[in-house]
């Protein structure tokens, strides 16, 4: 028997050969979508939907771990880093998640910057060793470009507590 259920594969068109490898591939006719939305069963609707939100309380929760090891590590506040960072201008330099309008391309992006090993190529990447490259990187590398900003040590505490929320 072929593709669209004639005897004689020979009577078949090239059209309707396409046809019914679409239907049997896709699950529906040319032009219309393979399963809408809609046409998902209830139980599996309602299985995605607790999945959705099973997967939205999981990432929160990760989020919220990472807020709370960042203030362990460093003393800092991570949500105040983002208005410090656009504020001192490290945006016009480092390309950084969660901060709008940081999309400098001088300096490294700044993402995924808790899983790297040193800071600025040069200082291992621990947390006081953080605050205090925030605070005047010139100390780790006179030749960096990276200036010194005249953040506060509070207010470093805060950037490198954010940027440890960066994975």
């Amino acid at each position: 028997m072929s593709l669209s259920g004639h005897e004689h594969p020979a009577e078949e068109s090239a059209e309707g050969r396409t046809h019914a490898l679409r239907e049997r591939l896709l699950g529906a006719p040319p032009g219309r979508p393979r399963h809408p939305w809609w046409w998902i069963g209830g139980g599996t609707a309602l299985l995605l939907a607790l999945a959705g939100v099973m997967g939205a309380h999981e990432l929160s929760q990760r989020r919220s771990e990472r807020m709370h090891d960042a203030r362990e590590l460093t003393g800092g506040e991570p949500s105040e880093g983002p208005a410090l960072m656009r504020a001192y201008g490290c945006g016009g330099c480092h390309t950084i998640p969660g901060v709008p309008g940081a999309d400098g391309t001088v300096g490294p992006p700044l993402t995924g910057f808790a899983r790297r090993q040193y800071i600025g190529g040069v200082a291992l990447n621990e947390p006081n060793t953080l605050v205090e490259w925030i605070l005047n990187p010139k100390q780790f590398d006179p030749k960096t470009a990276m200036p010194v900003t005249g953040v506060t040590r509070e207010q470093a505490r805060h950037i490198a507590a954010f940027l440890y929320t960066l994975r």
